[in-house]
């Protein structure tokens, strides 16, 4: 196993998701930082280890579908200290992050040992110290069912502006976003309900972000034929 992921697995947050979420994450693309250094999952983040810190490790979520789109990724970062403790944690939160480790707030859970509580808000899968903070997103439970559906979407890391080619690496057209949102209609829209359980993410999920990264848009491609097989459009 690669040492980066190894790490990463000693620190990987103890993810709750609302027991009605219809979408587990497929991958989890981990960099570890021993340095400030700019996160290449998450283009508009520089990623600090402060001073007292011995590292930060990246988790880059992959889920093959938002509630509003194809293609998802979301973040969390956790801040290890010299001794081996976890000294901050941080979750992406619609092209933000926000902090996790609250002490005292209602809902939040302290850590277990080295792993960090994340609860995924329904359908959206941004990170929250608690998930009751979920209500703090406008239609929150709206966007997952009666407003559920929306178009591939080609993500930061993987447009032309942020990729290494200077291009989108994948090119969803009409059809293709035709049929990714009748699929979210009759297939994922759900009802959050709002009560969260663990549902522990495999250990074979985990991988080095350059390896997700090649896998994405190939996963991408292939979704989009899927749906085309299965409506009858090919």
């Amino acid at each position: 196993m690669n040492k980066d992921v190894e790490l990463a697995l000693l620190y990987a947050p103890i993810v709750h998701f609302d027991r009605n979420d219809p979408i587990p994450p497929r991958a989890v693309g981990v960099t570890v930082f021993g340095e400030t250094k700019q996160s290449a999952s998450f283009p508009k983040r520089r990623v600090e280890v402060p001073e007292g810190a011995a590292f930060t490790v990246e988790y880059a979520y992959y889920f093959d579908y938002d509630i509003g789109h194809m293609y998802d990724l979301e973040h969390v970062w956790v801040t290890v200290r010299k001794d081996g403790a976890v000294m901050d944690a941080q979750g992406s939160f619609h092209g933000k992050f926000l902090n996790m480790l609250l002490p005292g707030f209602p809902g939040t859970l302290p850590p277990e040992g080295t792993h960090v509580h994340a609860f995924c808000q329904p359908g959206k899968h941004a990170f929250l110290a608690a998930g009751e903070l979920t209500r703090l997103f406008p239609k929150w439970d709206a966007c997952c069912g009666r407003e559920a559906g929306g178009p591939v979407l080609i993500g930061n890391p993987f447009c032309a502006e942020y990729s290494p080619s200077g291009k989108d690496l994948f090119v969803p057209d009409a059809l293709d976003d035709e049929l990714c949102v009748r699929y979210m209609r009759e297939r994922l829209s759900f009802e959050p309900s709002l009560e969260f359980e663990v549902r522990p993410v495999d250990t074979s999920l985990y991988m080095p972000w350059e390896t997700l990264f090649g896998l994405i848009p190939r996963w991408i491609r292939a979704e989009c034929g899927r749906l085309r097989r299965l409506y009858g459009r090919e």
